[in-house]
């Protein structure tokens, strides 16, 4: 019972002060640290990995048995949701050396690297370790893995702009996977076959769109098989996989033109994902949603989906070549606003961008370049940047003229201050001389009172200054 209590006080502190210490965790059982760690898998990754550093901890302590290789690979697990690649990288490598005798094992953790550097957007590495998996599952006659595997570079191929060996590859595995689901024990294999569908349905869209839409028969195939993909995840109770399909057919909806109910789509996948708790997954969303707006002309509301979309990229530090789309589309928004400064800024940005992209994204680049036609759009933003070049340089002349205006009025106006000093203490000095001379000639009959009343009159006027203002005569 105390060590319930001291466990529900470690999670109030935890709500309270929004993180949680291994100081206060060391005293909790390991049950207590497994159920910890299951509450906050999927909800809060920062936390789930403090506990599996808990956990972690208990294992130098050989009177706990627990799986090393195991809290190694959920830590890296919670690493990769958090979006920080080098410390998933590094304890799955902790993973692979604990499991490097135990050969299947050992290729699952390896298929698990290649997915986090899938994750990332390095795809070259990528394939490397497929490739290796994929060797090791052919010598083991492992035909599920070799189709997985299969999908999965068919995925970076569609990241890449090879659709039509995606679609190849995909498609022969396809058979297979219906084959397994057919089975009694079929549902194990469900989210194979539903992403294998989806991939596909992806693939045909693609290939839309690199027709530049003349081709239906491609996006009626894309609907087809994401339908089918609904009904399945439905079927078997896929929460992500239903999301994604909702997610792919207001794609497709987009496509079609049909961007009311795209948008419908688009904010049912926003909700599923969002209780998944996988930011990463409202990437595409808030992306297609902005588009949806870019095509209506609201570029107001397009702008707010897009830097939605953007923030998201720096929050979960995503590097998808077709989020280069982002850069051009806020480019193109701004430029409607008339806002110069942000649309060349936004542009810049792109050929950044494109810039980093290596080789392999060499056909995802040209397809952007004619959708938007983005060798044209750059004669705009020259124009632009030559104009803001001149605005700035008239900008520039006016504010210098006007300093200068200023300058010389202040100069001008002490001067007429000094001068105006001077020429009152002359007529001092000359009243002097005249009373000298008067009290000499004459002697004049003033009361003592009326003369001391005079002088402090006088010295009162200098020390005000009084002689300086405008309506002053002598």
């Amino acid at each position: 019972m105390k060590q319930l209590l001291f466990t529900l006080s470690c999670i109030f502190c935890f709500m309270a002060n929004g993180q949680i210490t291994q100081q206060q965790l060391s005293s909790v059982s390991v049950d207590s640290l497994k159920s910890g760690f299951r509450t906050y898998q999927t909800s809060n990754p920062e936390v789930a990995k403090e506990y599996l550093k808990a956990l972690l901890h208990r294992t130098k302590n050989t009177e706990v048995l627990l799986r090393t290789d195991k809290i190694h690979f959920q830590l890296a697990n919670m690493y990769r949701m958090l979006r920080k690649k080098d410390s998933a990288l590094h304890h799955i490598n902790k993973v692979l050396k604990l499991t490097e005798n135990d050969e299947k094992t050992f290729a699952d953790y390896l298929y698990v690297k290649g997915g986090i550097y899938y994750e990332f957007g390095a795809y070259t590495k990528a394939i490397e370790y497929y490739t290796k998996v994929y060797e090791i599952a052919k010598n083991n006659n492992d035909l599920l893995t070799q189709a997985d595997v299969t999908n999965d570079i068919a995925l970076i191929k569609t990241q890449i702009g090879q659709n039509a060996d995606a679609l190849q590859l995909v498609k022969k595995k396809l058979p297979f996977y219906e084959e397994l689901i057919a089975r009694p024990d079929g549902e194990k294999y469900k989210i194979s076959y539903i992403n294998s569908l989806m991939t596909i349905s992806d693939i045909y869209t693609n290939l839309y769109i690199d027709t530049q839409k003349n081709s239906r028969n491609y996006l009626d195939s894309a609907q087809y098989y994401n339908t089918i993909a609904i009904d399945k995840s439905v079927q078997y109770e896929d929460d992500l996989g239903f999301a994604i399909s909702l997610r792919l057919k207001g794609i497709i909806h987009h496509e079609e033109g049909k961007i009311e109910q795209s948008t419908t789509d688009l904010i049912k996948a926003e909700e599923l994902i969002q209780n998944l708790h996988l930011p990463s997954r409202l990437l595409i969303v808030y992306l297609y949603r902005g588009k949806n707006y870019y095509v209506s002309g609201d570029y107001e509301k397009a702008l707010s989906y897009f830097q939605k979309t953007e923030t998201l990229i720096q929050e979960t530090k995503a590097d998808f070549p077709d989020l280069q789309e982002l850069y051009i589309l806020m480019a193109k928004s701004y430029e409607q606003k008339n806002d110069s400064e942000n649309a060349i800024t936004y542009f810049n940005l792109f050929h950044q961008k494109d810039a980093q992209n290596d080789n392999l994204s060499q056909q995802s680049l040209d397809k952007l370049y004619r959708k938007y036609d983005v060798v044209a759009f750059k004669d705009t933003i020259d124009a632009l940047e030559n104009d803001l070049e001149e605005s700035n340089y008239t900008y520039s002349l006016i504010l210098g003229g006007m300093l200068l205006l200023v300058l010389g009025i202040s100069i001008y106006y002490k001067r007429q201050q000094l001068q105006n000093k001077k020429h009152f203490q002359q007529i001092l000095a000359e009243l002097e001389l005249k009373k000298d001379k008067k009290s000499s000639a004459k002697k004049l009959h003033i009361s003592q009172e009326n003369v001391t009343k005079i002088l402090k009159g006088l010295a009162a006027f200098e020390k005000n200054e009084l002689f300086l203002k405008k309506n002053c005569s002598l």
